[in-house]
């Protein structure tokens, strides 16, 4: 697994970006990591429920944090 050398929260451009030690960069934006998150409003609770996830244009991000060992 590569780990994140740098994790930078730009709230004007309403975008994450992540730094990577293998020198890989990656800048996402808080619309993409909405729609396209894990949880169970988005993915549903089994194959077939997922559902499309409109409206999220204002998304923002007040603060990131460790969750475990591999998550923000």
């Amino acid at each position: 697994m590569t780990t994140a050398t740098e994790i930078i929260l730009h709230q004007q451009s309403k975008a994450l970006e992540l730094a990577f030690e293998d020198g890989a960069r990656f800048k996402l934006p808080f619309e993409f990591l909405r729609v396209s998150s894990p949880s169970a409003e988005v993915r549903g609770h089994g194959p077939g429920q997922e559902t499309l996830q409109v409206g999220k244009r204002d998304v923002v991000l007040v603060d990131i944090e460790p969750a475990g060992n591999y998550a923000l």
